[in-house]
């Protein structure tokens, strides 16, 4: 993978996790009726950062072995699980119980759903674009 091409996929990492990670703490947010300080903002930001890091190295390989995505998608899973907790305690966002620890589970799960389904719809369009434009090639080499 070339080095832009790693950038260009940290950054779209970076931007869907930080939505889906504000999206998870706003909920959260109204739920329980607590407010936060400006600094969680930064905090956010860096959570989203750090987060993406392993995802851009992990998610990028392309594996010609449905085993080996397979197994690539579950340790950044784990990884992602094991990092966000680690925040969590780190930031003092919530103390590591049985319950902060699932409700971690499940936020995370939220944010792969989310991050997933972000670049399904980017990739089905730019997919739908490409297809256009070789058909349009096609036409045009078959008429010449």
């Amino acid at each position: 993978m070339m080095i832009k091409e790693f950038f260009v996929s940290l950054l779209h990492y970076f931007v869907d996790i930080t939505t889906a990670v504000l999206i998870a703490a706003a909920i959260y947010l109204t739920i329980s009726g607590q407010q936060m300080d400006s600094i969680i903002l930064w905090e956010i930001l860096l959570s989203g950062l750090i987060t993406a890091l392993p995802t851009a190295v992990l998610l990028c390989f392309d594996t010609k072995s449905v085993k080996l995505s397979l197994i690539l998608w579950f340790i950044h899973f784990l990884m992602i699980f094991f990092i966000t907790l680690l925040l969590l305690k780190m930031f003092g966002w919530c103390r590591i119980t049985p319950m902060s620890v699932l409700l971690t589970f499940l936020a995370v799960v939220f944010i792969y759903f989310f991050t997933c389904f972000v670049h399904y719809l980017v990739d089905r369009k730019h997919t739908a674009l490409m297809n256009k434009q070789l058909k349009k090639r096609y036409l045009n080499e078959k008429d010449a």
